[in-house]
């Protein structure tokens, strides 16, 4: 801390109380660590007669975000305390507080509103209006300064790995860290870098994993051959990985042949054309293994309404006796907790909301002949085309009739032979005509709905009886048939749906996109429906 001197005043009466926020990015040798901080905070207080009350550390956090800060997280919780319960913050620096502009300024203003003097030791800001001025741009340097570093970082990465080093993490299996020193850091420490190189223990393995799953071998019979993770699923990340054909990657640079591959290219695209297939038949199908086995009923139909990330279950507290279901936002699980506001909603509470919703709202005799008229209206639209042919060829075939009615007159008054050929004529036209109707009319019911109350009712109760089984795997299945998607949020969940009756009450089969999508959107608190 020798860059910097501490401020040679107090805004703060003698015998305020005080809490003091410190925090480092990691590293003990970085100038400004956690006990250099709180060492001078101390000596601070001490000199001005301050009480410190309470010093709130965050070690090895970042300052680009303040989330999973949680030091700072319960600073800004205590703090919303009324009345507030010390006089005042001291902080080493403003870095410290926040190195993000925006985070920086919104909780320090939120700081003062509430009573809160905010004292930074190495940044003395001047009375008067051009305060608020000087800090935006403190904080404008602070933030900067990260995107400064970080921007650096990446460009040294990015020149070791032109150089044939690893950016940085653990090697795949199959490879291993061969440390170097490549040259000497500014404060005269050796610059130790790695080369990824073939690790003789596994490379033949892995060579051998590759080879099997070419030939077709599942990630089972793999595993039992090999023997390479502890868990199978790590065998996809395996076959997806470019180091083994010899590509060394950071971030979004690509250097081939920046590693020595395991696997030839030939055996690479055959593998990827096998992964390739297998999604093909894995997407958007109840036959995915994971959604059979899945516990949770609305797997495979749950989004986020935050962010309309798919949602995956889970369960908490198995080891305890007392599993708790829930439901994640999937773009939270795989990108970090930061990444979408949505918490876990209670799996329980959720399932029972929608099955009740769908039970009690939508499988409702009266309800679904509302929706069977309605969908048949607009599907009568839709078939507007048809309709007009129809009548078109309504017209011809009474115009045709009349003219056989006319001929057979003549034939009676002046003979067979006066109209006997045209009467011919006429009947094979009236028959072609009688055909067509036939046909349109075929095609403008192939999607009419066509169902009795008494079936309906029978219809109705046998899926009700399913929803209200054991069987998630049916009940799953049944849902799918009519509903589209749900989309959940804190308070509330919507049901995106079809009409939900089978294809089995259409005249002929029919593609359920000629149905139309309803919504329904249910109070999670209050099971009621919401508009």
């Amino acid at each position: 801390m020798t860059t910097k001197t501490s401020r040679r005043d107090c805004p703060l009466p003698p015998g305020s109380l005080v809490w003091a926020y410190v925090r480092d990015s990691g590293g003990d040798t970085q100038d400004l660590s956690v006990q250099q901080q709180v060492q001078a905070i101390h000596n601070y207080c001490k000199r001005f007669d301050l009480v410190l009350v309470y010093t709130f550390i965050d070690e090895a956090q970042s300052g680009g975000s303040v989330v999973g800060r949680d030091a700072f997280d319960d600073l800004i919780h205590l703090a919303h305390q009324d009345p507030p319960p010390v006089d005042g913050i001291v902080v080493w620096s403003f870095s410290r507080f926040a190195r993000n502009l925006l985070d920086a300024q919104f909780h320090k203003a939120d700081l003062r509103r509430r009573g809160y003097e905010l004292v930074s030791l190495t940044e003395d800001l001047p009375d008067g209006d051009y305060a608020p001025i000087i800090e935006a741009l403190i904080d404008w340097k602070n933030e900067r300064f990260l995107k400064d570093l970080s921007r650096d970082v990446q460009r040294g990465l990015r020149a070791l790995a032109r150089k044939g080093y690893a950016p940085g993490g653990r090697p795949p299996v199959g490879y291993k860290a061969e440390k170097s020193i490549i040259g000497k850091r500014r404060d005269g420490s050796s610059h130790v870098a790695s080369r990824w190189v073939l690790d003789p223990a596994k490379a033949d393995l892995v060579r051998k994993a590759w080879w099997m799953r070419a030939d077709g071998a599942t990630y089972g019979e793999i595993d039992e051959a090999t023997h390479l993770y502890r868990s199978k699923g790590s065998y996809a990340s395996m076959f997806n990985n470019e180091t083994y054909r010899g590509v060394l990657k950071c971030g979004d640079l690509r250097i081939e042949g920046g590693v020595e591959a395991l696997v030839d290219q030939e055996t690479w695209e055959v593998v990827q054309k096998r992964r390739r297939s297998y999604k093909r038949q894995l997407r958007n199908t109840l036959d995915h293994p994971k959604r059979k086995r899945s516990p949770h009923l609305l797997s495979g139909l749950l989004v986020c309404g935050l962010c309309g990330a798919a949602m995956s279950g889970g369960t908490d507290n198995v080891k305890r006796g007392c599993p708790w279901t829930y439901y994640l936002c999937g773009r939270k699980k795989r990108e970090g907790w930061n990444t979408c506001s949505l918490g876990k909603i209670n799996g329980r509470a959720l399932d029972k909301v929608v099955l009740d919703a769908v039970i009690e709202r939508v499988l409702t005799p009266d309800y679904v002949l509302e929706l069977v008229k309605e969908s048949n209206a607009h599907l009568l639209l839709d078939n507007s085309d048809i309709e007009c042919e129809i009548k078109a060829v309504k017209r011809q075939l009474t115009d045709t009739e009349k003219a056989i009615e006319t001929l057979l007159d003549l034939a009676e008054r002046y003979g067979v032979q006066a109209a006997g050929d045209r009467l011919v004529e006429r009947e094979q036209q009236r028959d072609k005509l009688v055909g067509q109707l036939r046909k349109l009319n075929r095609q403008r019911d192939v999607h009419k709905l066509q169902v009795g109350p008494k079936e309906l009712r029978t219809i109705l109760a046998g899926m009700c009886r399913t929803l209200e089984g054991e069987d998630v795997q049916a009940k799953r299945v049944l849902l799918k048939q009519f509903v589209e998607r749900v989309e959940v949020s804190e308070d509330s969940a919507k049901i995106v749906y079809t009409c939900p009756l089978p294809d089995t009450v259409y005249n002929v089969a029919a593609p359920w996109g000629y149905c139309i999508k309803y919504c329904i959107e249910i109070d999670l608190t209050t099971g009621v429906e919401v508009g």
